[in-house]
C-alpha cells in the first residue's frame, strides 16, 4: 500500500453534536483544503456511506471509516475526526442498524483494494478500547494525533 498522509493537521476534534453527514462534510472539507482530493469527493463519500455504511462496534467505543472509489482522490490520505458527542452511524455490518460513533477515520486512498490494509489497522485500534478511549477523551488534535498516528501508520 502506498504511503498515506497523516497528521495532526489532518486531525479534527468536533465538539458540537451533529450528524453523521456533517462530519463527512468537515472532513472532507479539510482534505479538499489540502488539495489532497477532487472536489467530487465528499459527495462520493455521503452516497457510499448511503449504500454501504462504515460503522464499526466493537462492543465499546464506535468507529466509522468512510472511504470511496480512487478518482475521487488527488494523494493518499487519512482524516480523523474525534467526536465528542457520539453520532448515529450505518453499520458496516447490518446496515439498518446503527452504532454511536466517537471516532471517525476518513481514507482518501489513491490505490484500488488499499482499504482492504486499512481495515486491518482500523480493526486492531477499535480493539484497543483503553486507547480509543484516550483518543476520545483528547482536547487537541495533536494530542488525538499522537495516540493514533503510529497505530495508521
Amino acid at each position: 500500500m502506498a504511503e498515506l498522509l497523516y497528521d495532526k493537521d489532518l486531525t479534527v476534534i468536533i465538539d458540537e453534536p451533529v450528524d453523521c453527514e456533517h462530519v463527512e462534510s468537515v472532513l472532507a472539507q479539510v482534505l479538499l483544503d489540502r488539495g489532497l482530493v477532487r472536489d467530487t469527493y465528499a459527495q462520493a463519500i455521503a452516497d457510499r456511506e448511503k449504500s454501504y455504511p462504515t460503522g464499526l462496534d466493537a462492543g465499546g467505543i464506535c468507529l466509522a471509516m468512510p472511504h470511496c472509489d480512487v478518482e475521487h482522490v488527488v494523494s493518499g490520505a487519512i482524516c480523523v475526526g474525534v467526536l465528542k458527542s457520539p453520532v448515529a452511524w450505518g453499520r458496516m455490518d447490518a446496515p439498518e442498524e446503527t452504532c454511536e460513533v466517537s471516532l471517525v477515520v476518513m481514507l482518501a486512498l489513491n490505490e484500488a483494494h488499499a482499504h482492504l490494509e486499512m481495515l486491518q489497522k482500523v480493526v486492531g485500534l477499535i480493539q484497543d478500547q483503553d486507547l480509543m478511549g484516550r483518543i476520545v477523551a483528547s482536547s487537541t488534535p495533536a494530542e488525538a494525533y499522537e495516540l493514533i498516528g503510529a497505530r495508521l501508520a
